[in-house]
């Protein structure tokens, strides 16, 4: 098994410019999104978070406990993810096979059955549930750099008319409630996707 980093020192991706205007978030950062080769052993020091990213394959609940089986960023690398919260059966009931389990500070931890996986989940606030696979948040996450790149960003996302007004939620930016009801039947589904790497294009990593 790889061995696992001991404790990140410094971000690879870009400076993150914690704006609106600016997207520059990098999935691929193992400092910000670890893999099971790069999750640190040691507990986040003070204003210091990751997440690890990992999308359900499989529901293998148990009797007393919801247990899924997930593919975490190395394509391959199957691992356990179980909810032990006090309401563990409604956290997870949206945990579905090709949606994304985003664990905040998770780290691997062995199973009484004697199995390797990727924590217990003992709170709400440790996870983040996505409506996408990885291949989908990458395309996403492209996709915004892109229009950030491109000076975008701050446009209608249907016309590229710059624009202040968005969506409630996310803040996708519609120059008009003609477009943004165009385009609600692509951005219902993964508006919350929209907003989840917005917050995260924001966040300062430590």
């Amino acid at each position: 098994m790889s061995a696992l980093s001991a404790r990140p020192v410094k971000s690879s991706g870009k400076k993150n410019q914690h704006s609106r205007s600016h997207y520059t978030l990098d999935i691929n950062d193992i400092i910000v999104f670890p893999d099971i080769a790069h999750v640190p052993v040691l507990p986040p020091e003070p204003g210091e978070s990751w997440y690890v990213l990992t999308e359900i394959k499989e529901n293998r609940s148990e009797p007393d406990f919801p247990v899924f089986t997930v593919e975490d960023k190395m394509p391959g690398k199957y691992w356990k993810v179980a909810f032990f919260t006090d309401n563990r059966w409604e956290d997870s009931k949206d945990c579905l096979p090709n949606t994304l389990i985003c664990i905040k500070n998770g780290k691997p931890k062995p199973f009484v059955d004697g199995t390797y996986g990727y924590y217990g989940i003992y709170d709400v606030s440790d996870f983040i549930l996505l409506p996408c696979t990885m291949k989908k948040l990458r395309e996403i996450n492209e996709y915004l750099c892109i229009r950030y790149k491109d000076g975008l960003l701050l446009s209608c996302t249907v016309c590229n008319q710059p624009v202040q007004m968005g969506c409630g939620k996310c803040k996708t930016r519609y120059c008009s409630k003609k477009c943004q009801k165009q385009d609600w039947p692509t951005h219902k589904p993964i508006c919350k996707i929209f907003k989840t790497l917005h917050i995260w294009n924001r966040t300062d990593w430590g």
